[in-house]
């Protein structure tokens, strides 16, 4: 049985801060479009680049928001939310606490916030430090908060506040909960927990495979991956701020026409690009083949960047 979480208007408020700022990454394109080839159109290329972080960052929390659920059948009650799913086996829940008994969990002792994981780090940080931006920055402030409290790990995917939570406790930890209905939910739990299990299942938390990656904590090959789009974009911008002051025709490229030289940062976006992929193919198995790789990507901007400087000061 399927439990949708109390209403909020969070999701739809994240929903409504993409379009906008797709919006205005959009509006933003069309004007480096429109200004003629020089410093200003790169750098406003270089925003519309940029803006996609708070655009994927925003689109995520509405995914979350809209998608939270609860799921209930004879072996485990399921927290899904987006792509990922916390299972809790009904033989490993102790008690269940809502109301006063929530509040009373907190009486007395300090409060812990932390957010969801490192993805929501930056909008909890301007948020805690500013609090008039919460309200664009963060957007289901309860679903993936985790709480510590002396060594209480509670993890709340809820669209209400904590005291409004149902918590269910468990060895492991415990998860605060806000069903549109606490009645039937509980109801329903009891139902399906005399029923008994059809099998057993492990209490776990099951992420997306992109994001289980070790990639992301292979600081080394993750900065040299970052590191080759930001090649090309410098030599796109080297190629955009020198193209007004280069002469039609390059006599020292045998009078190629000047807009050649943009041939550069194709190259080096092909390059990385090319080995970019081949390298995710190939990093589960071979890290070092990864590694040189992108290292050899690198090496190639950095042969384009010195020919690319050389043809534009002569």
């Amino acid at each position: 049985m399927i439990f949708k979480p109390a209403p909020f208007p969070d999701g739809k408020r994240a929903v409504i801060a993409t379009g906008l700022l797709i919006a205005l990454d959009l509006l933003l394109a069309l004007l480096a479009y429109l200004v003629p080839v020089g410093t200003l159109p790169f750098l406003l290329l270089v925003l519309v680049i940029l803006l996609w972080v708070p655009i994927a960052y925003v689109a995520w929390r509405a995914w979350a928001c809209l998608s939270l659920a609860y799921r209930i059948d004879r072996n485990a009650v399921t927290l899904s939310w987006g792509p990922i799913r916390q299972v809790i086996p009904l033989g490993a829940i102790q008690e269940l606490r809502r109301g006063e008994a929530v509040t009373a969990m907190q009486a007395g002792r300090k409060e812990v916030h932390g957010p969801n994981g490192q993805i929501d780090a930056l909008a909890r940080g301007l948020a805690d430090r500013w609090p008039g931006l919460e309200r664009y920055v963060a957007y289901g402030t309860e679903v993936g908060t985790r709480r510590r409290s002396d060594g209480l790990r509670v993890y709340s995917l809820a669209t209400q506040p904590w005291h409004e939570q149902l918590v269910i406790m468990t060895a492991a930890g415990a998860y605060g909960i806000s069903p549109d209905s606490p009645d039937r939910f509980l109801e329903s739990l009891a139902q399906h927990h005399q029923l008994g299990p059809t099998h057993r299942v492990a209490q776990e938390r099951h992420w997306p495979r992109i994001v289980r990656s070790p990639l992301w904590q292979d600081r080394l090959l993750l900065t040299m991956l970052i590191a080759g789009f930001a090649g090309f974009l410098l030599l796109l911008g080297v190629a955009m701020t020198r193209f007004t002051s280069l002469p039609f025709a390059l006599p020292q490229w045998d009078n190629l026409d000047r807009r050649m030289i943009f041939v550069f940062p194709a190259f080096g976006f092909a390059v990385w690009a090319i080995d970019g992929i081949w390298g995710l193919l190939v990093y589960h198995r071979h890290r070092v083949a990864a590694g040189l790789l992108w290292a050899g990507a690198l090496a190639a901007q950095a042969a384009a960047l010195i020919a690319l400087l050389s043809i534009t000061s002569s």
